[in-house]
């Protein structure tokens, strides 16, 4: 009966495993004779006929970092700074320890017109902010299911072989303790990222007002390349929040979501 119940819960677990490798196995790029067209414009500095290309796929669904990478060289060639920053910081998402992306945002942001203050961070929280972000969603949801695996072989061994009862304790504590973490880091990346989602100002200049309309009092100005949070929407309106806690609304299609 053991040795059933072992079986189904071993079978159980690679369907799990298994499902979960199926549904990241999907395409991430679209045909290689559209990319090919888009980078060939692109080293022929054709940098605005390179972006619409990029562009064009991911109008069309497609999502892999490399693309918005290049999507992000290809408006920052153009001059169109707003959009360059707003496609590295989609890129940094799915390639979040690519030197390439860090530097080019890096470069990007020097050359914007704003200049927010931001509070100082300490650095320990800068530190533990490092660490959750170091993998992607996706690879900390593999890494979580991995986890849960070997805990679960854990377990199992120490009911079955009493003799290494004790290892199979110690070694399933550590492993849930690193499964917690990296549970924790997932919901922690999920809540700051719905309660108030990154964006960028991609407008040349935008006015920002009291209210969701043309007829609100203007507050200030932001200008391409500004990085925001936003905080609610009514209609075509974001009210969006700075790093300092300044507030204001803005239009929607001038601060796309990252």
């Amino acid at each position: 009966m053991k040795r059933r119940r072992l079986t189904a819960i071993t079978l159980t677990l690679f369907l799990l495993a298994l499902t979960a490798c199926v549904s990241q196995a999907g395409p991430s790029t679209a045909s290689g004779a559209q990319m090919a067209v888009a980078n060939q414009r692109y080293e022929a500095g054709e940098f605005v006929a390179a972006a619409e290309g990029y562009q064009a796929l991911v109008d069309a669904g497609v999502r892999d970092g490399q693309l918005y990478y290049n999507l992000g060289n290809a408006y920052f060639k153009s001059g169109d700074l707003g959009r360059a920053i707003l496609n590295y910081r989609r890129a940094q998402r799915l390639l979040p320890r690519d030197g390439d992306v860090d530097a080019n945002l890096k470069l990007a942001r020097a050359q914007t017109r704003d200049r927010i203050e931001t509070e100082g961070e300490a650095a320990l929280v800068a530190l533990a902010r490092r660490i959750i972000h170091w993998l992607t969603l996706e690879e900390a949801a593999a890494v979580a299911l991995g986890l849960w695996i070997v805990l679960c072989g854990l377990v199992t061994g120490a009911l079955l072989w009493r003799k290494r009862r004790r290892i199979g304790r110690y070694g399933a504590g550590a492993v849930a303790g690193l499964l917690l973490l990296t549970l924790l880091s997932i919901g922690v990346r999920r809540w700051d990222t719905g309660r108030e989602p990154p964006a960028v100002v991609v407008a040349p200049e935008v006015t920002v007002r009291s209210g969701p309309g043309e007829d609100y009092l203007t507050e200030f100005a932001l200008h391409a390349g500004a990085e925001v949070r936003l905080i609610e929407q009514r209609g075509d309106w974001v009210r969006l929040v700075l790093p300092g806690g300044l507030q204001g609304w803005a239009p929607a299609a001038a601060v796309p979501e990252v």
